[in-house]
């Protein structure tokens, strides 16, 4: 089973992209993985609109890519500053990196 380090956006519609990284996570473990997705754990016990605490969140994320097998990333709705910093960091860690446009 490969852990995979799940992409997408959080901020701005956060009710819709909660909704989508749901979906994402559901697609990974249908596939036969185990999803991770910081911005579904992290924004639980920190408040995202308080900038220290959320590049905590995101720093924390980051930390955990490394045990990660695999990055996949839903760009269907673009790429956010927040998932730029993930897969720069993916591409450092030499992390493939599975672009998906729908979920």
């Amino acid at each position: 089973m490969k852990r995979i380090f799940v992409c997408s956006p959080f901020a701005g519609d956060i009710t819709r992209n909660v909704k989508v990284a749901e979906a994402l996570c559901r697609h990974v473990m249908r596939s036969g993985h185990a999803p991770f997705a910081p911005h579904l754990l992290y924004p639980t016990f920190t408040d995202d609109s308080i900038s220290e605490q959320r590049e905590t969140g995101i720093a924390c994320g980051l930390a955990y890519m490394e045990c990660c097998d695999e990055v996949w990333a839903f760009t269907g709705n673009g790429i956010s500053s927040g998932m730029r910093l993930e897969l720069d960091r993916a591409g450092q860690l030499g992390k493939p990196i599975l672009e998906i446009a729908e979920v």
